[in-house]
């Protein structure tokens, strides 16, 4: 389904395979989730007053994919497209984002999703995990470029691991939330700036290397060659472990 209209219509059904997967590949676009207990597995609107970037829509055994493709035309900046999708809550599914030259900021507590991987490129990207996942998340996979990531409440991503690169780029990562079992992640970073805040009342352990990189840990106590938060030191569970490496950066780690 491709269009070069003003407001494409969307809406996918739930494919009949079991397993479901969301892809979304986009370029310059602000875009916007919203939780559903709708019929459709996707629905919402694409609107791209340039009409110079139309969004395909295709569904192949049970992945759904949503993309936008350049059309050769005189593209303009000033009006970004805007992506607003209605996800349903009705089964769970993978989702994969990638995004390039973009600045967006959602939502995903809440959606029952067994696998993120969420990729962008020189992009100001913000998601928050407002409401726990009702579903084990296997892996949450983030891959930074040249730009700024945010990421609010990780706890509540109900992630088993977790993993983050990033390059040329600044990363706040906010594991606030309820652990909902134990949970592992590793996380480098090459001329990077990397802040990562737990709640003092969560069971953390961090493990930290930098090289020519400088480093920084608030409230956290250190034992050995790891840093812990009080729970932790306890041996209170579910536990949340986090192994961090810096190459010619800088790294935060602090617990409030």
């Amino acid at each position: 389904m491709t269009t070069l209209s003003d407001v494409l219509n969307i809406d996918v059904p739930f494919p009949t395979t079991a397993d479901l997967s969301l892809q979304i590949r986009l370029g310059p676009c602000r875009v916007r989730f919203t939780p559903t207990d709708g019929p459709s597995f996707v629905a919402g609107t694409y609107s791209d007053q340039t009409r110079t970037l139309p969004l395909e829509v295709q569904t192949q055994d049970g992945v759904v994919t949503i993309s936008q493709r350049f059309a050769p035309m005189s593209f303009s900046t000033v009006d970004v497209p805007q992506l607003e999708l209605g996800i349903s809550r009705a089964r769970p599914f993978a989702l994969d984002i990638q995004a390039g030259a973009s600045d967006n900021s959602f939502d995903l507590g809440g959606l029952p999703i067994t696998r993120l991987t969420l990729k962008a490129g020189a992009a100001r990207f913000e998601t928050d995990f407002s409401l726990p996942n009702p579903t084990p998340m296997t892996l949450l996979e983030l891959g930074m470029g040249a730009g700024s990531f945010v990421a609010r409440h990780l706890a509540n991503a109900n992630f088993g691991e977790l993993r983050l690169g990033g390059g040329m780029s600044a990363s706040t990562l906010d594991f606030s939330g309820t652990l909902q079992r134990d949970a592992h992640g590793r996380i480098d970073g090459g001329l990077a700036t990397v802040d990562i805040v737990v709640p003092s009342s969560t069971s953390a352990r961090f493990t930290a290397k930098a090289f020519a990189a400088g480093k920084s840990v608030v409230g956290l106590t250190a034992k050995g060659d790891a840093y812990y938060t009080a729970p932790a030191l306890e041996g209170k569970h579910p536990l949340l472990e986090l192994e961090v490496s810096m190459a010619f950066g800088n790294l935060t780690i602090s617990a409030t």
